[in-house]
């Protein structure tokens, strides 16, 4: 499970770490980052709402910490929000059916690919990581 946790750690800083660079005007991969219809994104956060994002997964980093090395004043949560990663990453894989996850209809944007090809198995695969650190716990 050490490894699941190091694989999870790293994989969710590196999230929090393109999150922080957005937040400071970076470019890189912002475009294909949230849905497209038409010609118009479906929602563009503004800096401070990308920053509060790139916390809460650098937090995420440190959850995958815990529940593999925890710090005993925090042992009673962890596995508790372990459980509840795992199904807001399942369920975020599945989607809202209409522009993210598996059972998406739009499909005809860079942005559409990308969650199909990346970001939806990603989530999938951080919602059963997350679950199998929590049962571990």
């Amino acid at each position: 499970m050490h490894i699941l946790a190091i694989i999870t750690i790293l994989v969710m800083s590196s999230i929090s770490a393109l999150h922080f660079y957005w937040t400071f005007g970076g470019q890189f991969g912002f475009k294909s980052a949230g849905p497209i219809l038409e010609g118009e994104k479906k929602f563009e956060p503004g800096r401070g709402i990308t920053f509060i994002v790139a916390l809460l997964l650098g937090c995420l980093a440190f959850l995958a910490y815990q529940l593999t090395w925890p710090y005993q004043i925090f042992s009673k949560i962890i596995p508790y929000a372990g459980y509840l990663t795992s199904i807001v990453f399942i369920v975020r894989a599945v989607g809202d059916f209409n522009y993210l996850g598996f059972f998406k209809k739009i499909y005809n944007s860079n942005f559409a690919t990308l969650d199909t090809r990346v970001f939806s198995p990603l989530c999938l695969l951080l919602g059963i990581s997350y679950g199998f650190l929590a049962a571990q716990y």
